[in-house]
């Protein structure tokens, strides 16, 4: 069965292309949105960018930017490994985010269709993505194009001073 995009408007010149280095600052300020949707503190801007150069200059590590001109409107993270027991190379969206005042616009979708069909066509046998178990909406932008909610993602925070875990 052939999944339907929703369109971008007509009046809309959205751009679909890997980031770099230079794309630090516009790739924090959705990372800081997405922080702030999720409960977790805004990274301090020179603290991401250290973080963003490294990940940048590793081959396991690729970003996307959609962006209408020069303002960006979305940011898609990708990570790479190999899986021993697929077979093969995968593909984990870490990060996707739409800018706010720009979501329910298509532009995920595009964004999320842009990266996967990318990565299948370079030899990824799967892509994986997670999000927050409330997320609906995420979780149904991800169900719409394909993926399938088949496992179960726990996590365990780093322990705090006292020997105590961090709440998720």
């Amino acid at each position: 069965m052939k999944k339907t995009l929703l369109a971008i408007p007509s009046n809309m010149r959205l751009k679909i292309r890997e980031a770099g280095k230079e794309d630090a600052k516009a790739a924090w300020k959705l990372i800081a949105q997405l922080q702030e949707f999720i409960d977790l503190e805004i990274t301090p801007y020179e603290e991401f960018a250290a973080r963003w150069e490294k990940a940048i200059a590793s081959e396991n590590f690729k970003a996307f930017i959609a962006e209408e001109g020069e303002e960006a409107k979305g940011l898609a993270t990708v990570w790479f490994r190999e899986s021993l027991s697929h077979g093969g190379l995968v593909a984990l969206i870490d990060e996707l985010v739409v800018a706010e005042g720009e979501r329910g616009k298509g532009i995920g979708t595009h964004l999320l269709k842009h990266v996967v069909d990318n990565y299948f066509q370079m030899g990824c046998i799967e892509v994986e993505v997670s999000t927050e178990a409330d997320n609906f909406a995420a979780r149904g932008l991800y169900h719409k194009l394909g993926f399938g909610e088949v496992g179960v993602l726990l996590e365990r925070e780093k322990e705090q001073a006292g020997g105590e875990h961090e709440e998720s």
